[in-house]
């Protein structure tokens, strides 16, 4: 008997764990040709599926044997894919924020062998992304988790009264 996943979020932790999953990999061909914005509520496994298109467009063929994506991707194609999380910690203000933008462009430097020169987390984004599409000749993935925690921080922060 197979145990549930609770509280694992990476595809690659559940599969080789051998933990229960449902087999969601049908969906991701469908989201290959657009732009898509994915909100569901909380605990509703967005970071497990973007953790999944992460191994799938990434090219980890074998972590989706016996899952419907194995015979229906194009596994030849690999792209760069950057994964940017923005749940890490609690910014109490826009400066904590950037400080956390700084920490995530650092991580994206290091993994992936990169000297960046813009100084903006948007110029460094573009940067990255052109820097990556020239380095591979493909398409760039961009995963973006957890965009809404600093919106949620500071509204916490202004309901409390210490934003007003």
């Amino acid at each position: 008997m197979k145990y549930l996943p609770i509280g694992i979020q990476t595809f690659r932790d559940i599969i080789e764990g051998g933990f229960y999953y449902v087999d969601k990999t049908q969906f991701i061909p469908k989201l290959t040709s657009k732009y898509y914005f994915l909100s569901r509520p909380r605990r509703f496994g967005k970071s497990l599926f973007l953790d999944t298109l992460k191994e799938a467009f990434s090219g980890n063929k074998e972590l989706f044997k016996g899952l419907y994506l194995y015979d229906n991707w194009d596994w030849d194609k690999k792209y760069p894919v950057l994964k940017i999380s923005l749940g890490r910690g609690v910014n109490r203000s826009s400066e904590d924020l950037m400080i956390n933008l700084e920490e995530i462009f650092l991580n994206i430097q290091q993994d992936h062998n990169l000297k960046l020169s813009y100084k903006t987390p948007r110029g460094k984004l573009e940067e990255t992304i052109k820097i990556l599409s020239d380095r591979y000749n493909q398409q760039v993935v961009v995963l973006i988790d957890e965009y809404d925690k600093p919106i949620l921080d500071a509204y916490r922060k202004y309901r409390s009264g210490k934003g007003r």
